[in-house]
Protein backbone atom coordinates (compact mmCIF):
# COMPACT_ATOMS: atom_id res chain seq x y z
CA UNK A 1 0.00 0.00 0.00
CA UNK A 2 1.24 3.72 -0.64
CA UNK A 3 0.59 6.44 0.98
CA UNK A 4 -1.73 7.64 -1.60
CA UNK A 5 -4.04 4.58 -1.40
CA UNK A 6 -3.79 4.80 2.92
CA UNK A 7 -5.16 8.74 2.39
CA UNK A 8 -8.26 7.32 0.14
CA UNK A 9 -8.92 4.99 2.72
CA UNK A 10 -8.84 6.86 5.34
CA UNK A 11 -10.84 9.55 3.40
CA UNK A 12 -13.76 6.76 2.56
CA UNK A 13 -13.90 5.93 6.46
CA UNK A 14 -14.34 9.76 7.32
CA UNK A 15 -16.56 10.28 4.84
CA UNK A 16 -18.45 7.26 5.92
CA UNK A 17 -19.22 8.97 9.04
CA UNK A 18 -19.30 12.15 8.17
CA UNK A 19 -23.82 12.45 8.32
CA UNK A 20 -24.08 9.53 9.84
CA UNK A 21 -22.99 7.88 12.97
CA UNK A 22 -22.86 3.71 13.73
CA UNK A 23 -24.54 1.76 16.58
CA UNK A 24 -21.79 0.58 18.97
CA UNK A 25 -22.65 -2.87 17.95
CA UNK A 26 -21.29 -1.60 14.75
CA UNK A 27 -17.84 -0.51 15.74
CA UNK A 28 -15.79 -4.28 15.78
CA UNK A 29 -17.42 -4.57 11.62
CA UNK A 30 -16.53 -0.98 10.90
CA UNK A 31 -12.78 -0.99 12.25
CA UNK A 32 -12.63 -4.48 10.32
CA UNK A 33 -14.05 -2.91 6.83
CA UNK A 34 -13.80 0.73 7.00
CA UNK A 35 -10.00 0.54 8.72
CA UNK A 36 -9.75 4.26 9.34
CA UNK A 37 -5.87 4.18 10.83
CA UNK A 38 -5.32 7.56 12.67
CA UNK A 39 -5.49 9.58 15.84
CA UNK A 40 -9.22 10.01 17.17
CA UNK A 41 -11.06 12.88 18.47
CA UNK A 42 -12.78 11.53 21.71
CA UNK A 43 -15.20 12.95 23.94
CA UNK A 44 -15.75 10.77 27.13
CA UNK A 45 -18.93 12.17 28.19
CA UNK A 46 -21.42 14.92 26.90
CA UNK A 47 -20.14 18.31 27.82
CA UNK A 48 -16.23 17.23 28.73
CA UNK A 49 -13.88 18.73 26.63
CA UNK A 50 -11.54 16.18 23.70
CA UNK A 51 -8.72 14.35 23.71
CA UNK A 52 -7.19 11.81 20.67
CA UNK A 53 -6.20 7.97 20.73
CA UNK A 54 -4.10 6.47 18.20
CA UNK A 55 -6.18 3.38 16.18
CA UNK A 56 -4.38 1.24 13.64
CA UNK A 57 -7.83 -0.28 13.04
CA UNK A 58 -7.48 -2.26 15.85
CA UNK A 59 -8.41 -0.60 19.06
CA UNK A 60 -12.14 -0.75 20.19
CA UNK A 61 -12.33 2.18 22.71
CA UNK A 62 -10.89 4.44 19.65
CA UNK A 63 -12.90 2.59 17.42
CA UNK A 64 -16.22 3.86 19.34
CA UNK A 65 -15.36 7.65 19.34
CA UNK A 66 -14.61 7.30 15.59
CA UNK A 67 -17.70 5.46 14.12
CA UNK A 68 -20.59 5.83 17.19
CA UNK A 69 -19.13 9.46 17.59
CA UNK A 70 -19.02 11.23 20.85
CA UNK A 71 -19.33 9.63 24.33
CA UNK A 72 -19.89 6.42 22.84
CA UNK A 73 -17.96 4.03 24.82
CA UNK A 74 -19.21 3.02 28.76
CA UNK A 75 -20.71 6.60 28.73
CA UNK A 76 -22.61 6.15 31.98
CA UNK A 77 -19.48 5.06 33.64
CA UNK A 78 -17.03 7.88 32.23
CA UNK A 79 -19.68 10.56 32.96
CA UNK A 80 -19.21 9.15 36.84
CA UNK A 81 -15.75 9.02 36.47
CA UNK A 82 -15.01 12.14 35.01
CA UNK A 83 -17.23 14.26 37.50
CA UNK A 84 -15.05 12.61 40.45
CA UNK A 85 -12.02 13.34 38.44
CA UNK A 86 -12.06 17.26 38.76
CA UNK A 87 -12.69 16.77 42.64
CA UNK A 88 -9.13 14.32 43.21
CA UNK A 89 -5.39 15.15 43.15
CA UNK A 90 -4.32 11.19 42.63
CA UNK A 91 -5.92 9.00 40.31
CA UNK A 92 -5.20 5.39 39.34
CA UNK A 93 -6.19 3.61 36.66
CA UNK A 94 -5.46 -0.18 37.04
CA UNK A 95 -6.32 -2.19 33.50
CA UNK A 96 -5.30 0.92 31.86
CA UNK A 97 -6.18 -0.83 28.29
CA UNK A 98 -5.28 2.47 26.01
CA UNK A 99 -5.54 4.72 28.35
CA UNK A 100 -9.53 6.36 28.29
CA UNK A 101 -10.15 6.84 31.97
CA UNK A 102 -6.57 8.10 32.33
CA UNK A 103 -6.83 10.49 29.31
CA UNK A 104 -10.13 11.31 30.61
CA UNK A 105 -9.55 12.55 34.09
CA UNK A 106 -6.46 14.23 32.97
CA UNK A 107 -8.30 16.07 30.69
CA UNK A 108 -10.89 16.80 32.90
CA UNK A 109 -8.68 17.82 35.65
CA UNK A 110 -5.53 19.73 34.60
CA UNK A 111 -3.99 19.66 38.10
CA UNK A 112 -4.50 15.79 39.13
CA UNK A 113 -1.63 13.71 38.59
CA UNK A 114 -2.52 9.74 37.19
CA UNK A 115 -0.97 6.19 37.76
CA UNK A 116 -1.61 3.69 34.52
CA UNK A 117 -1.05 0.61 34.84
CA UNK A 118 -1.44 -1.62 31.57
CA UNK A 119 0.92 -4.94 31.86
CA UNK A 120 0.45 -6.02 27.84
CA UNK A 121 3.40 -5.28 25.59
CA UNK A 122 1.17 -4.70 22.84
CA UNK A 123 -1.61 -2.43 24.06
CA UNK A 124 1.08 -0.53 26.87
CA UNK A 125 2.97 0.85 23.30
CA UNK A 126 -0.72 2.02 22.43
CA UNK A 127 -1.15 3.67 25.84
CA UNK A 128 2.23 5.55 25.34
CA UNK A 129 1.46 6.86 21.75
CA UNK A 130 -1.64 8.34 23.30
CA UNK A 131 -0.25 9.95 26.87
CA UNK A 132 2.00 11.31 24.40
CA UNK A 133 -0.20 12.74 21.66
CA UNK A 134 -2.08 14.16 24.05
CA UNK A 135 1.06 16.16 25.89
CA UNK A 136 0.18 14.37 29.23
CA UNK A 137 4.06 13.01 29.93
CA UNK A 138 4.08 15.27 32.33
CA UNK A 139 1.10 14.43 34.15
CA UNK A 140 0.19 10.83 33.30
CA UNK A 141 2.37 7.67 34.63
CA UNK A 142 2.55 4.90 32.71
CA UNK A 143 4.06 1.67 34.35
CA UNK A 144 4.11 -1.88 32.75
CA UNK A 145 3.75 -3.85 35.56
CA UNK A 146 0.13 -5.97 36.49
CA UNK A 147 -1.26 -4.89 40.19
CA UNK A 148 -1.26 -7.74 42.68
CA UNK A 149 -1.31 -8.90 46.56
CA UNK A 150 2.30 -9.53 46.20
CA UNK A 151 5.78 -8.94 44.34
CA UNK A 152 5.82 -11.70 41.67
CA UNK A 153 5.60 -12.45 38.12
CA UNK A 154 2.65 -13.43 36.17
CA UNK A 155 1.51 -15.72 33.03
CA UNK A 156 -0.60 -13.09 30.89
CA UNK A 157 -3.45 -14.85 28.94
CA UNK A 158 -4.28 -13.04 25.53
CA UNK A 159 -7.11 -14.13 23.81
CA UNK A 160 -5.78 -12.91 20.30
CA UNK A 161 -3.10 -12.60 18.16
CA UNK A 162 -0.41 -10.03 18.12
CA UNK A 163 -1.93 -7.86 15.80
CA UNK A 164 -5.09 -7.32 18.44
CA UNK A 165 -5.34 -5.29 21.48
CA UNK A 166 -8.15 -7.34 23.17
CA UNK A 167 -9.43 -5.56 26.11
CA UNK A 168 -10.07 -8.78 27.70
CA UNK A 169 -5.99 -10.23 28.62
CA UNK A 170 -6.24 -12.01 32.36
CA UNK A 171 -3.71 -13.80 34.73
CA UNK A 172 -6.41 -16.32 34.98
CA UNK A 173 -6.77 -19.30 33.27
CA UNK A 174 -10.70 -19.57 34.50
CA UNK A 175 -11.09 -16.76 32.15
CA UNK A 176 -8.94 -17.56 29.27
CA UNK A 177 -8.65 -21.45 29.28
CA UNK A 178 -6.60 -21.35 25.54
CA UNK A 179 -4.90 -18.65 25.08
CA UNK A 180 -3.57 -16.99 21.45
CA UNK A 181 -0.25 -16.80 23.36
CA UNK A 182 0.94 -15.22 26.88
CA UNK A 183 3.37 -13.04 28.46
CA UNK A 184 5.21 -13.36 31.71
CA UNK A 185 5.00 -9.83 33.21
CA UNK A 186 6.06 -8.33 36.97
CA UNK A 187 3.47 -8.21 38.99
CA UNK A 188 3.46 -5.55 42.26
CA UNK A 189 0.95 -4.16 45.08
CA UNK A 190 0.23 -0.55 45.17
CA UNK A 191 1.35 -0.55 48.94
CA UNK A 192 4.43 -1.60 47.59
CA UNK A 193 4.98 0.93 45.17
CA UNK A 194 3.73 4.05 46.90
CA UNK A 195 6.18 3.22 49.68
CA UNK A 196 8.98 2.77 47.41
CA UNK A 197 8.95 5.46 44.48
CA UNK A 198 11.99 6.23 44.25
CA UNK A 199 13.42 2.65 43.90
CA UNK A 200 10.45 2.44 40.88
CA UNK A 201 11.36 6.41 40.03
CA UNK A 202 12.20 5.04 36.13
CA UNK A 203 8.99 3.12 36.07
CA UNK A 204 7.12 5.65 37.46
CA UNK A 205 8.49 8.06 35.06
CA UNK A 206 7.18 11.31 36.57
CA UNK A 207 9.22 13.11 38.80
CA UNK A 208 6.39 14.35 41.38
CA UNK A 209 5.68 11.58 44.62
CA UNK A 210 2.31 10.32 43.90
CA UNK A 211 1.16 11.42 48.45
CA UNK A 212 -2.35 9.83 48.21
CA UNK A 213 -4.71 7.90 46.39
CA UNK A 214 -8.28 9.57 45.66
CA UNK A 215 -9.84 7.58 42.77
CA UNK A 216 -9.10 4.13 41.43
CA UNK A 217 -10.52 2.69 38.46
CA UNK A 218 -9.98 -0.97 38.49
CA UNK A 219 -10.30 -2.75 35.72
CA UNK A 220 -8.64 -6.70 35.60
CA UNK A 221 -10.81 -9.17 34.47
CA UNK A 222 -11.71 -11.20 37.72
CA UNK A 223 -8.14 -10.55 39.34
CA UNK A 224 -9.97 -7.43 41.63
CA UNK A 225 -9.87 -9.07 45.12
CA UNK A 226 -5.65 -9.93 44.92
CA UNK A 227 -5.36 -6.31 43.31
CA UNK A 228 -7.18 -5.06 46.59
CA UNK A 229 -5.50 -7.17 48.87
CA UNK A 230 -2.28 -5.79 48.01
CA UNK A 231 -3.59 -1.70 48.59
CA UNK A 232 -4.72 -2.25 52.12
CA UNK A 233 -2.58 0.25 53.46
CA UNK A 234 -3.69 2.83 50.69
CA UNK A 235 -6.82 2.34 51.41
CA UNK A 236 -7.05 2.45 55.38
CA UNK A 237 -4.91 5.82 54.78
CA UNK A 238 -6.76 7.62 52.10
CA UNK A 239 -10.47 6.00 51.68
CA UNK A 240 -9.95 6.58 47.98
CA UNK A 241 -13.11 6.49 45.63
CA UNK A 242 -13.58 3.46 43.38
CA UNK A 243 -14.78 2.13 40.09
CA UNK A 244 -14.90 -1.82 39.63
CA UNK A 245 -15.74 -4.04 36.28
CA UNK A 246 -17.26 -6.93 37.84
CA UNK A 247 -18.13 -9.43 36.25
CA UNK A 248 -19.89 -11.65 38.51
CA UNK A 249 -22.10 -9.92 41.45
CA UNK A 250 -21.49 -12.41 43.70
CA UNK A 251 -18.17 -11.14 44.54
CA UNK A 252 -19.60 -7.66 45.43
CA UNK A 253 -19.71 -8.32 49.22
CA UNK A 254 -15.74 -10.05 48.98
CA UNK A 255 -14.96 -6.56 46.91
CA UNK A 256 -16.81 -4.70 49.78
CA UNK A 257 -14.94 -6.56 52.54
CA UNK A 258 -11.77 -5.84 51.38
CA UNK A 259 -12.42 -2.05 51.03
CA UNK A 260 -13.46 -2.38 54.76
CA UNK A 261 -15.62 -0.86 56.55
CA UNK A 262 -17.71 2.58 56.06
CA UNK A 263 -18.12 1.59 52.64
CA UNK A 264 -21.13 1.27 50.21
CA UNK A 265 -21.54 0.15 47.26
CA UNK A 266 -23.70 1.64 43.91
CA UNK A 267 -24.44 0.50 40.56
CA UNK A 268 -23.63 2.69 37.72
CA UNK A 269 -26.19 2.76 34.71
CA UNK A 270 -24.21 2.56 31.36
CA UNK A 271 -26.71 4.83 30.06
CA UNK A 272 -27.31 7.21 32.18
CA UNK A 273 -24.40 7.08 34.66
CA UNK A 274 -27.15 6.94 37.71
CA UNK A 275 -26.02 5.58 40.58
CA UNK A 276 -28.37 3.47 42.39
CA UNK A 277 -28.63 0.44 45.21
CA UNK A 278 -30.63 -1.89 42.47
CA UNK A 279 -28.00 -4.11 41.08
CA UNK A 280 -26.79 -3.18 37.31
CA UNK A 281 -24.38 -3.23 34.40
CA UNK A 282 -20.50 -4.27 35.12
CA UNK A 283 -18.87 -1.35 36.55
CA UNK A 284 -19.77 0.05 40.15
CA UNK A 285 -19.04 2.41 42.49
CA UNK A 286 -17.16 1.93 46.12
CA UNK A 287 -17.07 4.55 48.11
CA UNK A 288 -16.79 4.93 51.96
CA UNK A 289 -19.57 7.19 53.89
CA UNK A 290 -17.05 9.99 54.44
CA UNK A 291 -16.67 10.62 51.03
CA UNK A 292 -20.08 10.69 50.14
CA UNK A 293 -20.33 14.20 50.00
CA UNK A 294 -18.48 14.34 46.76
CA UNK A 295 -21.85 12.86 45.09
CA UNK A 296 -24.05 15.47 46.36
CA UNK A 297 -23.53 17.66 43.12
CA UNK A 298 -23.57 14.84 40.69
Amino acid sequence: MNYLDFSRKNLQALEATRFNRFDASNVDQCNQNLRYRGFVNCVAAAGEDSFVMFTNADDVVAGHYMYAGPASFETGTLKVWTYLARKSNWVYDVGAFTGVFALAAATANPSCRVMAFEPSFVTYSRLLVNIYGNEFDARISPIRFGLGADLTELELRHPSGVYVMASGESFLESHISDPWFTEKVPVVSLDHLLSNQERYRKQIVLDSTFEGADLMKIDVEGFETEVLKGMQNTIALHRPTAVLEILDDTKIQEVLDLFGSGYSVKHINEESGALSDTSAGRNKLFIHNEKLDLLTDY
